[in-house]
């Protein structure tokens, strides 16, 4: 190997470890912040008996999580403080809670793509499935399935190597992996938001129900068709990367095309978590009714620091009359 490429392999690794290193405090940083904030937003007494709001309510607590989860360790990792790189169990349970979380995130925003389909419906039996109750029940659902089939493989394919690195095991656990994944996460997922989003649409078209319904479910509508074309932006990346790594997998690599390959899906993983720590930010922009929902919030805040705060006493003027004549005195 000749010094340049040895060179480039050393600039390549550095660009990575910097990017684990930044990137995960920002994203943490502004996920803490905007899934707390949408959390609160959605519980509103003027949001939530709308069952799109449950999941999004849903949806803000698994990016929490996601975030947490699928960020922490890999920054931790450059100080030598990962603990799952430490024991095996604790390496196949943060992939499996990673894989888990990240889904069914995705699966909350299919979920009330759903939701709004059926509420722009012309039929009054089909409408009716749209309901605060149907909401929780199938949230509840959801999260069974998913906590409890597509990720179960982990717990066999994933195990410490001698170089203290959490992977696979072979390259069939790799090509199972990401099938799975594009199946419930990267894929099929944000095909089927796309396509039921136009089917909402053209409902709405026709009906004109939601033009002439409640305005609080035409922002709702417009927030989920923002977070639908957000979420599938940022998940072609990641698509793309594990397209390729599966194309490629039984392909002999050099140390310089494995560099290359390690920084792409260094930065298609960053990127695919910037739909679940910006969302609220997005909301934010685009929608009135929810930046009024978050001054309230806000506003309400600011009223409660301001009662607990520990106010001067004045004294009467009485009082004050008589301090100043015995300060005369003496």
């Amino acid at each position: 190997m000749s010094a340049s490429s040895q060179s480039t392999i050393l600039y390549l690794n550095f660009v990575t470890r910097e990017l684990n290193r930044y990137i995960p405090l920002v994203f943490l940083v502004l996920g803490t912040i905007g899934n707390i904030l949408n959390i609160l937003v959605f519980t509103r007494p003027a949001l939530r008996a709308n069952p799109c709001s449950i999941y999004f309510i849903s949806g803000s607590i698994m990016n929490f999580f996601s975030l947490y989860i699928g960020l922490i360790t890999p920054f931790l990792a450059l100080y030598n403080l990962d603990p799952t790189v430490m024991f095996d169990s604790l390496c196949r349970i943060r992939y499996y809670l990673r894989f888990s979380t990240i889904t069914l995130s995705t699966w909350f925003i299919l979920l009330a793509c759903v939701d709004r389909y059926v509420s722009s419906s012309a039929h009054v039996h089909i409408r009716s499935w749209s309901s605060v109750r149907v909401a929780k029940r199938i949230v509840l659902i959801a999260c069974i399935i998913c906590f409890s089939l597509p990720y179960t493989q982990v717990f066999f394919c994933y195990v410490l190597t001698q170089k203290n690195v959490c992977t696979y095991t072979n390259s069939t656990c790799n090509l199972l992996n990401n099938i799975i994944l594009f199946v419930c996460n990267s894929g099929l997922p944000p095909i089927l938001m796309v396509i039921i989003s136009l089917l909402t649409i053209r409902n709405v078209k026709q009906s004109a129900r939601l033009a002439h319904g409640a305005r609080r479910d035409v922002q709702l509508v417009r927030i989920l068709f923002i977070q639908v074309s957000v979420l599938v932006l940022f998940a072609i990346p990641v698509f793309a990367q594990k397209l390729y790594s599966s194309a490629t997998m039984f392909t002999a690599k050099s140390p310089l095309i494995t560099a290359i390959d390690s920084l792409a899906n260094q930065i298609s993983i960053e990127i695919s978590y910037i739909s679940n720590s910006t969302t609220f930010y997005v909301y934010s922009i685009t929608s009135k009714k929810y930046r009024k929902e978050v001054s309230q919030i806000l506003l309400s805040f600011y009223r409660s620091i301001r009662r607990n705060t520990v106010q001067p006493v004045e004294l009467p003027k009485t009082h004050l009359n008589e301090l100043t004549l015995k300060t005369h005195r003496y």
